[in-house]
């Protein structure tokens, strides 16, 4: 009787601990959809979802949860989604950054002439260039460096987001549109920042190989071009690796901080 009885216990605990638990692991299951590392594909699936069940356990008993939790499946369902979205919004938010590198690659390679060389990126199930995923490798070693040190971050912004929004309070008003509309904006400004001595770069060979042409017109501009443009290119992106580094810790900084203080703080009364 007595083990019966511990039995019984038991499953009831569970069962009534199950709809808190299953708020905090929707939140970081939708988390590690979208952020940088922990959403890649080229992690196995049942890795990602044992460190989810983990990191949803580990949590669980620090969260601070409402009275009265949803006893039907629909209000259930509608809570695990908004959780769901929520954790995405936040892994969106810090993936901007890396996209930003991945954009500035593309642009790259293709002024390289490099942009037939491409290779399948199972992160974003596309073909990506070489110079695209070198710089989305770069962005990726930064945001594991102890100079950020994203990932502690990123676990610090998700558990204090619990305290500041805790499960069942989260809704998708317009300060999460505009976090990642400001995000995207950033992403973007950031991908021409980084393409930017490229792109200038390759302007002044394309006109000095048109003055070339006009003064040698039977020289065959066509074909030396795409040799010296990938010869420049390389100089210019093995001698500006330092200024890129400089420019992706100050974005991935920024971004990590912002994303924790927009989902961490208290708001302002």
């Amino acid at each position: 009787m007595g083990l019966e009885q511990a039995l019984r216990e038991f499953v009831d605990h569970v069962a009534v601990s199950a709809p808190a638990l299953l708020l905090v692991m929707f939140r970081v299951a939708g988390i590690f959809v979208m952020a940088p590392l922990l959403g890649s594909a080229r992690i196995p699936k049942r890795v990602r979802v044992m460190l989810v069940v983990l990191i949803g356990f580990s949590m669980a008993g620090a969260v601070r949860m409402p009275v009265a939790l949803p006893a039907d499946l629909a209000t259930l369902t509608i809570a695990l989604g908004g959780e769901l979205f929520f954790g995405i919004a936040m892994g969106m938010c810090l993936s901007f950054v890396f996209v930003a590198a991945q954009w500035a690659g593309e642009i790259m390679g293709q002024q390289m002439g490099l942009s037939l060389a491409q290779s399948f990126d199972p992160q974003f199930g596309a073909s990506s260039s070489l110079i695209g995923d070198l710089q989305y490798l770069l962005a990726l070693l930064i945001f594991m460096s102890p100079l950020v040190n994203g990932p502690a971050a990123l676990f610090r912004g998700v558990h204090a987001s619990f305290a500041v929004l805790p499960p069942l309070s989260v809704g998708l008003d317009a300060s999460v549109f505009a976090l990642v509309i400001q995000m995207f904006t950033a992403a973007t400004m950031l991908s021409l920042q980084i393409a930017a001595p490229m792109l200038v770069t390759m302007l002044i060979v394309d006109v000095a190989m048109g003055a070339l042409s006009k003064t040698m017109p039977q020289m065959n501009v066509m074909t030396m071009g795409l040799t010296v443009r990938s010869l420049v290119g390389m100089i210019v992106l093995v001698a500006g690796v330092k200024i890129t580094s400089e420019v992706l810790v100050g974005a991935v900084s920024t971004n990590v901080d912002a994303v924790e203080a927009a989902y961490s703080l208290p708001p302002v009364r």
